[in-house]
């Protein structure tokens, strides 16, 4: 098991990125000790220094895309995508942090921040992989939040004459799709991004809900895919919704965590994990 976690934090670690304008393996390093489960990868310092258009929010990266034309079209060929895509280069861009990712460490006073990814397929991402190699690889993926508006509403009855005010809604959700991870059949890995965080305890009280893991990548040839889906009403959940899954594909420069509100850097090399049982 300690070979396949390790040949998995090699598959990611070879698919960041250093600070070359082609892309090339990073000069970071992933090693595996007797008894350990967890692989932390090494990117590469220069990584930090790497210029890149930063956007706010997932949802202003999708409004940078639809400018350049869109996601790629069902009979949109490699080179006109491409040349679409051309001038998206290096981006950075901010991921969702739950309450529960954050710990406070009461002996210490310190605190820390731990997010678990997870693979895109499950989102509706579609790898392009025949089923059999397709169960065997992981597309470690860090939520990156989503929007959700209303289109109105109106009077919806049930099967059994039940009545409800339904909501139409309209959801856009986005995630932030890493290398491919391999894995031998039965294996199960866990992705992971954490940090220590620099922060007062009457600081992280105030600014709790603006803290983010900021990601600075660099696009993959592929770059995006757009997955649609809807959701039925029903009593406990009285919305109609249609969603619509983005797919960002990139490779990892660099990796810290932030406040998207008064722009303070809380650990300024956050760290990404594969773990194993």
């Amino acid at each position: 098991m300690r070979v396949s976690i390790l040949i998995a934090a090699l598959a990611v670690l070879y698919g960041c990125s250093g600070p070359q304008p082609a892309v090339r393996p990073s000069a970071g390093s992933a090693q595996v000790a007797p008894a350990q489960k967890e692989v932390f990868i090494t990117f590469d310092p220069a990584g930090k220094n790497v210029q890149a258009k930063s956007f706010a929010s997932a949802k202003d990266l999708l409004g940078e895309l639809k400018r350049l034309g869109g996601p790629r079209g069902e009979y949109e060929t490699d080179a006109a995508f491409a040349s679409r895509m051309a001038s998206f280069g290096n981006f950075s861009v901010n991921g969702v942090v739950l309450p529960s990712s954050i710990k406070f460490d009461r002996v210490t006073g310190e605190f820390s921040l731990r997010v678990s990814m997870h693979d895109a397929q499950g989102r509706g991402f579609k790898s392009g992989l025949d089923p059999l190699k397709a169960v065997n690889t992981d597309y470690p993926a860090f939520d990156l939040g989503e929007d959700t508006y209303s289109r109105g509403t109106y009077s919806g009855q049930n099967s059994f004459g039940a009545t409800a005010l339904i909501e139409k809604q309209k959801i856009d959700r986005y995630f932030l799709v890493f290398s491919p991870v391999p894995k031998a059949p039965g294996t199960v890995f866990f992705y992971n991004v954490s940090g220590k965080l620099k922060i007062s305890a009457k600081e992280m009280e105030s600014q709790r809900e603006n803290i983010r893991v900021n990601f600075t990548v660099m696009p993959v040839p592929d770059f995006v895919q757009a997955a649609k889906d809807y959701h039925a009403p029903t009593i406990s959940s009285p919305h109609e919704s249609e969603i619509d899954s983005y797919f960002f594909q990139a490779k990892v420069f660099w990796i810290k965590v932030v406040n998207i509100k008064t722009g303070q850097i809380y650990d300024d090399e956050a760290k990404m994990s594969i773990e194993t049982l």
